[in-house]
């Protein structure tokens, strides 16, 4: 493949990565850059070798975590050794690792931390056509060596512009006409698991509200509707929770049960069962026991008192309004809810073939196959039942007032106003068993094999999180837990990809 710039990057910078290239290419710069250009089924070392030796300009993205990368020292050491100019965009006050320094003394730095991003960008452009036609200034010119780091803290702290501090910059420069946008703090969120941190505090989301041109954004993705968990979190099996303490979490130790800190400290054995639907409400962690002793538990959060609830086959768990709801399998997957001590079992109607089965506002919205999958709504007890769409959707899950769907028609995204019923398309791409926090949009990318992403709602920046296929993506505490496809195995990794382990 023809390009003129490579674009060397942490994974975690891809929103930046993909601003630039939006930019160089609109102006008919071509780059490349993983995994875009990396061909299916090719390797991925020898496609990154081959693309930085046939390239004329690298574009280094040098962040704290550019800093840090192991895998981006390769492409700069490759680009050394193949003569090719190289452009650190620099993003952090940190001095270049040893490493790092050895290949980056003499290039030609451009400062992109005090100024707009866009600006910025632009301003690399111009670096960027002018040395590709030779009429730019010496590497060891004042202008781009002032540029250079000369201090700093090293590698640990996060540069300024992390996300989603100046996310807005980086989707105006893509396109994009809206953005989740929140602005995290430290802490989590007490007993119901949904905080964003776990360093004490609270969280604090910014407020946007849904332009005229149609597109919507959301100002709490966390108020879910659900209690114990993300509402989502159940409909992917939810396979972790989290009391703003500790983690409780399905283990590989025969899917059992157990808990740690969120430092990962003192990981604790809480049963001997196979669990899922996990949540966790005042004091007490509620479960889905599949097998010879199938049916929903609870227990104390330190693993006495565990009381069988409901003994039977189910599917769709989940923890809202005080009771819960499941689809029961004796009951030709009728909607079924128990209160939370296991008292007044009760039948909520008749209606059937509730896929995708998602809560809100008193409401419950669904898909159903016999008209092609259309999206519905109906009171608990199938009451009031109102078809929403004329396509088919899947996918549907409640976040901040809104229905989020994937459409069947067109493929893309959409949230639809719980209370207005006014849609509004989000993204031009579909993601699978997914879930809405304050992290933005996790699950499967149907433009990336589905493999695990992360995008925000509104832009079209994809942010890789796994490169497997994952199942029961359950968002905690700034964590994703996950199944691989691969292997089936449970996994946890951090929402930028990283500290990926079994769990």
């Amino acid at each position: 493949m023809d390009h003129d710039v490579f674009i060397s990057y942490s994974h975690k910078d891809k929103a930046v990565a993909d601003a630039i290239c939006a930019t160089l290419e609109a102006d008919g710069i071509r780059c490349w850059y993983a995994p875009r250009d990396i061909v299916p089924g090719a390797d991925w070392a020898a496609s990154i070798i081959e693309a930085i030796k046939t390239t004329k300009v690298m574009v280094l993205v040098f962040t704290d975590f550019a800093n840090a990368s192991t895998q981006v020292l390769r492409e700069v050491n490759n680009a050394v050794s193949n003569g090719v100019v190289i452009v650190p965009f620099k993003l952090t006050e940190s001095l270049p690792t040893e490493g790092m320094q050895y290949y980056l003394s003499t290039v030609h730095w451009l400062d992109a931390m005090n100024r707009p991003l866009e600006r910025s960008v632009a301003q690399l452009k111009e670096l960027v056509k002018a040395l590709l036609n030779g009429t730019a200034a010496r590497a060891d010119a004042a202008q781009f060596q002032e540029a250079a780091p000369t201090g700093g803290t090293g590698g640990g702290n996060p540069p300024k512009w992390l996300v989603p501090v100046a996310a807005v910059g980086v989707a105006a420069v893509v396109g994009a006409v809206a953005f989740l946008g929140p602005r995290m703090g430290g802490g989590g969120a007490g007993g119901d698991g949904t905080g964003v941190a776990s360093s004490g505090g609270s969280t604090t989301l910014e407020t946007i509200a849904v332009p005229a041109n149609g597109n919507a954004q959301l100002s709490d993705p966390d108020n879910s509707g659900a209690q114990g968990n993300l509402q989502c979190n159940y409909q992917n099996g939810a396979i972790a929770a989290s009391d703003g303490e500790w983690f409780y979490y399905r283990s590989n130790d025969g899917m059992s049960l157990y808990k740690m800190r969120l430092d990962g400290s003192e990981k604790t054995k809480l049963n001997e069962q196979q669990s899922s639907y996990i949540g966790v409400i005042d004091g007490y962690v509620y479960y889905y026991v599949g097998g010879k002793s199938s049916g929903i538990w609870r227990m104390k959060t330190d693993g006495s008192q565990q009381t069988n609830l409901y003994v039977g086959t189910l599917e769709d768990m989940c923890i809202v309004d005080g009771r819960i709801f499941f689809k029961n399998s004796l009951d030709g997957l009728k909607l079924y809810s128990v209160a939370l001590d296991g008292t007044d079992l009760r039948k909520e109607g008749d209606l059937e073939q509730l896929y995708y089965l998602t809560f809100w506002g008193g409401k419950m919205y669904w898909s159903n196959d016999d008209d092609g999958g259309c999206l519905y709504r109906a009171n608990y007890d199938g009451s009031e039942a109102t078809k929403l769409t004329e396509s088919g959707v899947d996918t549907i899950m409640a976040t901040d007032g809104y229905i989020y769907y994937n459409d069947l028609g067109d493929y893309h995204s959409y949230l639809m106003n719980a209370e207005t019923l006014e849609k509004h398309e989000v993204l031009f791409d579909g993601f699978y068993g997914a879930t809405i926090s304050s992290y933005g949009l996790i699950g499967g990318s149907s433009s990336y094999s589905l493999h695990l992403y992360r995008n925000e709602l509104g832009s079209k920046a994809e942010n890789v999180v796994v490169d497997v296929k994952a199942k029961n993506v359950t968002v905690v505490e700034g964590y994703v837990f996950y199944t691989s496809e691969d292997d089936n195995q449970v996994y946890m990794v951090d929402i930028y990809g990283e500290n990926n382990q079994l769990v």
